[in-house]
């Protein structure tokens, strides 16, 4: 038996003796950090064992704990199999999954730029399954009304911050892949839940759901071609993710029993059909020449448009932009640091909710290594220059460390080399890109100057600071037939590149490591 202590006291979770701590956690529904996916890499999920003393120490996890963790019994989840009742509190658990109300300014207005088909239901809703956030819009389709839309963690990250650490557990073990899939069913189905209770609409009456989203969490929804994506051979192949039949998916939610559910297709790849959704939601094959799309996230996507054809890729950028990985990290919700700026001399932290800070989400690393970079205080190489440094005391629990640096090096230089390779494969510079539209929650909160100061966006473009438009272009395809016909467009002049495959990506990654503009 385990006892787990919490914030809503005590729970008691039986075991087979000899089981994994982190794995019996995770099933017993307590929410523990572990971005790697229980490889003893992160060091997030720490817990305190009462008995820790009559366990022994293992080699990885001396190596991520201090002696007066382990002096306080602290211990690794991942690292522990349990073969004795303990009595265990869980360090850094992972955020409540409450729900948050998308503000109209968060909401993309694409959905409006299309003239709406005519309804046969009265009902339905959009959905945005990203790596680390779920959202969701519900429309009445006859009035051509948004009636509400809101937006929270994807309960997967107990499982790995990334796709592929998530797909590797699906693989591992056939449960594993089905507790991913219900994860995030039963996520959806809470947040149907509270939008129906907002709104007074019975689920039974939505008539139409449409779901875009990355690859791999619509594949691990749909449990059907996962393990696809992890033959880098099927890397610009389509992924089919649409289930045959969806009675599991209405049965789940409690929609009408004769909804239309549709998993939009991925493009191919890692390439999923929220970046085709965000396409159509900044109408980018419209655009002039240059137009270049980068929808950030743990599994960043990008196109550029050069008049003819979409060039298209996914890069992993890894959870720093929604602040994963970061010792102070958090994702963009009340109490983080979304920005910093500097007033007078003085640093001026600004957070969401106007809270006390309790962390700095993805856009807010940006402007601290920016201002960092500026004020002399960390070099290009990403290095503090004072060596007695132990990092940058932002507020009381907030510190920016060397580790957070590197981590946000690695995204961004992801970012700068995927944007440089596509240029080349549509034959430009970067000077030639026109515009660049930064997409996603971290998109939207940017700080353009410090992120072209940093080498996260191209210095020459005109920057649109779009938001959700992955959401915005399901949306758009809901209510729609006009949105159908540009997706088949898009899908007509779209070419897909794996850069898994090209020896010179790589080398562009290691250029764009240096905290510095994109060349």
């Amino acid at each position: 038996m385990i006892v787990v202590q919490n914030s809503q006291g005590e729970i008691l979770q039986s075991l087979q003796p000899g089981a994994n701590l982190r794995e019996v956690l995770i099933a017993g529904g307590c929410a523990v950090r572990s971005s790697c996916g229980g490889q003893a890499r992160c060091g997030q999920c720490q817990v305190r064992v009462a008995e820790s003393g009559a366990i022994p120490y293992t080699f990885s996890e001396r190596a991520r704990l201090s002696g007066a963790q382990l002096a306080a019994g602290i211990r690794l989840a991942c690292q522990l199999n349990a073969l004795m009742d303990l009595h265990v509190e869980v360090m850094q658990p992972l955020a409540q999954m409450s729900w948050r109300a998308l503000r109209e300014d968060e909401c993309s207005r694409s959905a409006w730029s299309f003239a709406p088909r005519a309804h046969t239901v009265r009902y339905g809703v959009a959905i945005d399954v990203g790596t680390t956030q779920v959202r969701l819009a519900l429309w009445d389709l006859v009035a051509g009304v948004r009636i509400n839309a809101c937006s929270g963690l994807n309960p997967q990250g107990s499982y790995g911050a990334d796709v592929l650490t998530r797909l590797m557990e699906a693989d591992r073990a056939e449960a594993c892949a089905r507790a991913l899939g219900k994860l995030i069913r039963d996520r959806i189905a809470d947040a149907l839940a509270n939008m129906s209770s907002q709104s007074s609409i019975a689920l039974s009456a939505v008539g139409e759901v449409q779901i875009v989203g990355n690859t791999a969490m619509l594949s691990l929804l749909a449990g059907l071609n996962y393990r696809m994506l992890l033959d880098p051979e099927n890397w610009t192949r389509r992924i089919a993710c649409q289930p045959e039949q969806t009675t599991f998916l209405r049965a789940a939610w409690g929609v009408s029993e004769a909804a239309n559910i549709r998993l939009v297709t991925p493009l191919g790849g890692f390439v999923g059909s929220d970046l085709l959704a965000g396409v159509i939601a900044t109408g980018l094959i419209r655009q002039p020449a240059g137009a270049l799309l980068i929808d950030f996230g743990t599994n960043s996507e990008m196109a550029l448009w050069d008049g003819q054809t979409l060039h298209v890729t996914a890069t992993a950028g890894g959870p720093a932009f929604e602040g994963g990985g970061i010792s102070c990290g958090m994702p963009a919700e009340d109490g983080a640091i979304y920005r910093i700026d500097q007033t007078g001399g003085e640093i001026k932290l600004h957070v969401l909710g106007d809270l006390a800070p309790r962390g700095l989400c993805g856009s807010a690393l940006v402007d601290a290594a920016a201002y960092l970079l500026r004020t002399g205080q960390l070099d290009k190489v990403g290095r503090f220059t004072d060596k007695t440094s132990g990092g940058w005391v932002l507020s009381e629990g907030v510190v920016l460390k060397r580790g957070d640096i590197d981590v946000l090096q690695r995204a961004k230089a992801a970012i700068g080399a995927g944007v440089q390779w596509l240029c080349q494969q549509a034959g430009l510079e970067t000077g030639d890109l026109t515009q660049v539209y930064a997409c996603g929650a971290f998109g939207q909160l940017l700080t353009v100057e410090n992120a072209q100061q940093i080498g996260l966006l191209p210095q020459t473009a005109m920057v649109h600071l779009e938001g959700n438009t992955a959401l915005g272009g399901c949306e758009a395809l809901l209510i729609s037939d006009l949105a159908e016909a540009e997706l088949a467009a898009v899908l007509a002049v779209s070419r897909i590149y794996n850069l898994a495959e090209d020896v010179g990506f790589e080398s562009l990654f290691v250029e764009n490591l240096y905290l510095q503009a994109i060349p």
